[in-house]
């Protein structure tokens, strides 16, 4: 009989563990079910801008049907910004929509809130015409209401900040071209022999990342002696700039100008900034 109770025990002793070991499996399961909830936050994506900047896209409703459904939108609502921003001049925008579910589930009726950002609106016109193609599920017609937020990420500011001071020798050296003597020389040289020589002409030429010159065209000229421009662009064919800290090429608009009064050439123009 002592015996049977001491297996008694143990039976009951196995069967707590078991039951403790189900609960903390259960456990186990719920916990892996909060990153699910994240996932249904209002961020909807992200896009990294032709600036520098990343911009985060953000949807805002309590109709979750239709928040969901916005999400499809999220390349459209990328596009609508980037056609309309400018590069370089990016910020952050919110957009409020009014929309009217009819009972089919499309959205009948969107009105967009007033804004004072031209921007705003013109984005909101365009993400307008993409919402009017989706829908909802039918039989609940409805009102309801979207609000879109467009915000900049401030720490890819600070890595664009970054990139521009490491490209900041290149960047100064192009601006001085104009206040370089070999290139005045060239004008100087012919000035000598025909003192109301002047004219202007423009040097359009692609810097690679090692810093050489290539593809140099001729643009806009006025100089009817063609030394100051053969002399100008073999001066620059010898001129190199500071390594870039990227791979990208810098395309750069050198304007020469030159008269018998002042013969320096103006400052150049970068057609690409770094």
């Amino acid at each position: 009989m002592r015996h049977l109770r001491h297996l008694r025990h143990l039976f009951i002793i196995f069967l707590l563990v078991c039951f403790s070991s189900l609960s903390s499996c259960s456990s186990g399961k719920n916990s892996s079910k909060k990153p699910e909830k994240k996932g249904d936050s209002s961020e909807i994506g992200y896009a990294e801008m032709e600036g520098g900047e990343t911009l985060k896209i953000f949807g805002y409703s309590k109709d979750k049907e239709v928040a969901r459904k916005m999400k499809l939108l999220d390349e459209d609502f990328i596009i609508c910004y980037q056609d309309t921003v400018k590069i370089g001049e990016a910020e952050n925008i919110n957009i409020d929509f009014d929309i009217e579910v009819d009972a089919d589930g499309f959205f009948e009726m969107i009105e967009i809130a007033k804004m004072k950002s031209k921007n705003a609106m013109k984005i909101a016109k365009c993400i307008k015409k993409e919402m009017e193609l989706i829908g909802v599920r039918p039989g609940n017609p409805r009102n309801t209401k979207y609000t879109l937020s467009y915000k900049i990420a401030k720490e890819k500011h600070k890595q664009q900040e970054k990139h521009r001071k490491m490209n900041d020798l290149r960047s100064q050296m192009i601006t001085s071209l104009a206040k370089m003597k070999k290139f005045k020389d060239c004008f100087d040289a012919r000035r000598a022999k025909n003192p109301k020589l002047q004219g202007k002409f423009t040097l359009k030429f692609t810097i690679d990342p090692d810093g050489e010159v290539y593809d140099i065209k001729l643009r806009n000229n006025t100089f009817t002696d063609k030394y100051v421009i053969n002399c100008t662009v073999e001066k620059l064919e010898d001129t190199i700039f500071p390594k870039g800290d990227s791979d990208d090429e810098v395309e750069v608009n050198f304007d020469y100008t030159a008269t018998s009064d002042n013969p320096r050439p103006e400052k150049p123009r970068k057609s690409l900034s770094l």
